[in-house]
C-alpha cells in the first residue's frame, strides 16, 4: 500500500497561515488588542484561545485532523498544569534548592527568522504544539497572543539527584520581548515608561513568589535579559517576603564558559588564532570581564577590542594597565577582519549585509556570541565562510544534577526549542549552571548581584570545575556546529 504524503510534506503554506491569522483577527478582542493584557493570568482565557485556534486550524488548513486533536489536547494539558502549579493545586513532590528563571524570547514577528534557522519561535511549541507555525499554520502573532495570560510556571525540572541541594526547576517568567514596543510606543512618554515598569514589576513579583515561596527555591538564577530587567536581581530581593532569597546573574559562569569555549577552539580545531583574540562589546560588563579573564587564562595572547563607547573602553584598559595586551579597534568590522576567534556580548544586532561589511571573508573564523538576543544572523555568518557558536556548558557531574528531566517532553530534556535552543541532552546555558553550582555548594555569598567582575569569574570557575561542568559540543540555534 502506497504511503500518503501530506501536501508540502505536512508544512503549512503561507496562504494557510494568513487565513488562520485573518480568521482570528476578525474576532477582535485578545487577537488585536494593543497593548495586549500582560498581567491578567487567566486559565479560562487561555483555554478559550486554544479552542479558537483549534477551530481556525481545522477550518483554514489541510492539517491532519488527528494531529490537530492531539496537539490541542497537549496544549490544553500544559495550560491546566501551569495554572495548577501557580494556584498551588499541584507540586513537584519535593522542595527544590534553585530555580533557573527565564523570560520568553520569542516574539510575534519571528516566524521568518525561524524558517531561516534563527529566531526563537520553536521555544514554546513543545508546550503549546497546537501553535506550531510549520505543522498547523499558526502565525507567530497568534501563537504569542495565545500564550499571553499564562502565569509563572514550571517548564522542566532538575530532580535526578537524591541530594536536596542539587534539585531545581526551570521556571518561566511571563516577561515577553514584545512588551517594550507594545507598551512604550512613545519613548518620550513618562506615563508609558511608568506603565512598562509597573507591568514588569508585577510579573516579576509573581514569578519570585512562585519560585521562592511556592516551589521553595533558595537560589534564583536569572536567564537571558532578566539580570538587566531586575537590576542584577535587586528588584526581586527587595520585594516583600524575599528576605531569604539569593539571586545570581549567571554572568560569572557565562564569562568563564566564553573563555573556555575559545580555549577549546584553539586546542581541538584547526582554527589559528595567530596570538590574538577579538572582542566586540569590550566595554560592557561581560565583554570586559571576558577580556580580563582571557588575559589570565590565555596568557600568550593579545586582544583586539571594539565598543561603541570607546572612552569607557580606554578607561578600563588604563585602569587595569593592560594596554600592552589590549588594542582598541575602530569598528566591529575591523575586529572581524583582523582576528579569527571573536567574542561578542552586545545588546544590538550586526547586519553583515551592511556596506561596512562588504566583501567580508569569515573563512576559518569563529564567532562566540553571548549577545541577548544574538547579534549575528547564522546564515549571514555561514554564507561568508564563518562559524557561529553559542556559550553552552555541559553537565559532566555523576548525578547529572544540571540535566533537565523532560517534565513535559516525554523524558527528553526540554532544549529551549529545536531552532532556538540547545543541542545535546546534557547541555545547559552557563547562566543556569551558575545557579546550580552555587545552590549545590551552599555558598550563597558567591552569588553575583552586580556587574560581573574578573574576581567573580575566578570564584565561579572553581565551582564549575568542582561540579564537573565543561564546554558542551559546539552549537548554536539547537544545531551542532562542526569546526574542523
Amino acid at each position: 500500500m502506497n504511503e500518503v504524503i501530506p501536501p508540502n510534506n505536512g508544512v503549512r503554506t503561507r496562504e494557510e497561515r494568513e487565513a488562520v491569522l485573518a480568521r482570528l483577527k476578525s474576532e477582535g478582542g485578545a487577537w488585536i488588542s494593543m497593548p495586549p493584557d500582560y498581567t491578567t493570568f487567566s486559565r479560562d482565557s487561555v483555554l478559550m484561545k486554544l479552542d479558537k485556534v483549534n477551530a481556525a486550524v481545522l477550518a483554514e488548513t489541510d492539517a491532519d485532523v488527528n494531529e490537530v486533536a492531539e496537539a490541542h489536547e497537549k496544549s490544553v494539558a500544559f495550560a491546566n498544569s501551569s495554572f495548577d502549579f501557580y494556584e498551588g493545586k499541584k507540586d513537584l513532590g519535593r522542595s527544590i534548592e534553585r530555580a533557573f528563571v527565564v523570560p520568553m524570547r520569542s516574539t510575534r514577528n519571528d516566524y521568518d527568522e525561524m524558517m531561516q534557522g534563527n529566531g526563537y519561535a520553536s521555544e514554546s511549541t513543545p508546550f503549546v504544539p497546537l501553535c506550531d507555525p510549520v505543522r498547523f499554520g499558526v502565525p507567530s502573532e497568534i501563537r504569542m497572543r495565545t500564550m499571553y495570560g499564562l502565569p509563572p510556571t514550571v517548564l522542566d525540572t532538575y530532580l535526578k539527584s537524591s541530594d536536596d541541594k542539587e534539585t531545581g526547576a526551570l521556571v518561566l517568567s511571563p516577561v515577553y520581548t514584545d512588551m517594550i514596543r507594545d507598551i512604550r510606543t512613545d519613548k518620550e512618554s513618562m506615563a508609558q515608561r511608568i506603565r512598562l515598569m509597573e507591568v514588569g514589576a508585577y510579573i516579576l513579583e509573581k514569578t519570585a513568589q512562585f519560585a521562592h515561596l511556592q516551589l521553595g527555591a533558595k537560589v534564583i538564577g536569572l536567564g537571558a535579559t532578566l539580570p538587566k530587567i531586575t537590576h542584577f536581581g535587586q528588584a526581586l530581593r527587595s520585594m516583600n517576603g524575599m528576605e531569604n532569597l539569593t539571586t545570581t546573574t549567571g554572568h560569572g559562569g557565562t564569562v568563564y564558559m566564553i573563555v573556555e569555549t575559545a580555549r577549546k577552539i584553539m586546542e581541538e580545531t584547526s582554527i589559528e588564532s595567530h596570538g590574538r583574540i577579538g572582542v566586540i562589546g569590550g566595554a560592557g560588563s561581560i565583554g570586559w570581564s571576558s577580556t580580563v579573564t582571557a588575559l589570565d587564562m590565555i596568557p600568550d595572547h593579545k586582544l583586539m577590542s571594539f565598543d561603541i563607547n570607546k572612552t569607557r573602553l580606554y578607561g578600563k584598559i588604563d585602569t587595569e594597565k593592560v594596554g600592552d595586551r589590549v588594542s582598541v579597534a575602530d569598528s566591529a568590522a575591523e575586529v572581524l577582519r583582523s582576528t579569527n576567534i571573536i567574542l561578542t556580548a552586545i545588546t544590538g544586532r550586526i547586519d553583515l549585509d551592511d556596506e561596512e561589511y562588504k566583501d567580508l571573508d569569515l573563512t576559518n573564523k569563529v564567532i562566540i556570541d553571548d549577545s541577548q538576543p544574538g547579534c549575528f544572523d547564522a546564515a549571514q555568518v555561514e554564507a561568508r565562510g564563518g562559524k557561529l557558536v553559542w556559550v553552552v556548558g555541559e553537565d559532566n557531574s555523576d548525578s547529572k544534577f544540571i540535566t533537565r528531566d523532560g517534565y513535559y517532553t516525554d523524558g527528553v530534556p526540554y532544549n529551549y526549542g529545536n531552532n532556538s535552543g540547545l543541542y545535546g541532552h546534557f547541555s545547559e546555558f552557563a547562566c543556569g549552571q551558575e545557579a546550580a553550582v552555587i545552590a549545590r555548594s551552599g555558598e550563597y555569598d558567591k552569588a553575583i548581584t552586580a556587574e560581573v567582575e574578573p574576581r567573580n569569574v575566578r570564584v565561579i570557575s572553581g565551582l564549575f570545575r568542582a561540579a564537573g561542568v565543561g564546554v558542551a559540543p559546539f552549537q548554536a540555534f539547537g544545531r551542532p556546529v562542526e569546526i574542523r
